[in-house]
């Protein structure tokens, strides 16, 4: 098991015990000790967990992979919102990557009527958007679906984005630290948002505001990362002030 992998079991041991100490983690991964400190001090690092005397507990604040998918159906209208304003940003002629997410659901609704438009995605829902648009040319990312997402992700999907070369990608992070930059719950989807940034000219981080400050597993994207953020006019002031100083251009709309 490589490293991660075993964080990420980590993390979802925890999330179901709430606490465990150090032999407990030891017995259930079958490692040493010294691996299983290293691992908990680089998790609390990354804000995930709480390290206490002999062990770990859980933090009640982090996003799992479940939250993702309970909160697919919520924030529709300010994500209509950041669809319409990127969608300004697609000229006619370009390839794009609209990354699995709901957003680039909403932002594919927005892009039926663009001539010779290509389109690279890895989220089946966003491809059934606009697959009976004939000025739109879809490509759509081979590998493993990740079952309840509807996207695929990981090695197969990553060998595949690694050939291509692009005008735009349009991300979308599960959760947004603005020291930090743009994570997801699962290791495989990070690493296929990290090929994609890699497959672009321009990148785009399409976030809502709720998303900012919460924690996620996986980094997959520095601020530095792209061109500018598209958010709703729900975001906090302090946010708001606090990205602009981190130099990223940052777009903020809402009801026209």
């Amino acid at each position: 098991m490589f490293a991660e992998e075993r964080k990420e079991q980590i993390l979802s041991f925890l999330r179901e015990h709430k606490r465990a100490n150090i032999h407990e983690l030891t017995e259930a991964f079958q490692v040493s000790g010294a691996t299983i400190r290293a691992d908990l001090r680089e998790m609390e690092g990354l804000g995930v967990i709480k390290r206490t005397h002999g062990g770990a507990i859980y933090r009640e604040d982090m996003l799992s992979d479940q939250d993702g998918i309970a909160s697919r159906d919520f924030y529709g209208q300010e994500k209509e919102w950041i669809a319409c304003t990127a969608a300004k940003l697609v000229k006619e002629g370009e390839t794009i990557i609209l990354d699995g997410s709901t957003t680039n659901i909403y932002l594919a609704r927005q892009l039926k009527e663009i001539k010779d438009l290509t389109v690279i995605t890895n989220d089946i829902m966003v491809a059934g958007e606009i697959y009976q648009c004939p000025n739109i040319k879809i490509i759509f990312c081979g590998g493993i679906m990740r079952p309840m997402y509807g996207c695929t992700a990981g090695a197969e999907a990553i060998a595949f984005i690694q050939r291509l070369s692009v005008d735009k990608a349009f991300i979308s992070p599960n959760a947004l630290s603005i020291s930090r930059g743009a994570f997801t719950p699962n290791l495989d989807t990070a690493d296929t948002k990290k090929a994609f940034i890699k497959a672009a000219d321009k990148n785009y981080l399409l976030c809502t505001s709720n998303k900012i400050g919460k924690k996620a597993m996986c980094h997959f994207g520095s601020l530095e990362d792209f061109e500018c953020m598209i958010t709703d006019d729900h975001i906090k002031e302090r946010d708001r002030e606090a990205i602009e100083k981190a130099g990223m251009p940052i777009y903020i709309c809402g009801e026209s």
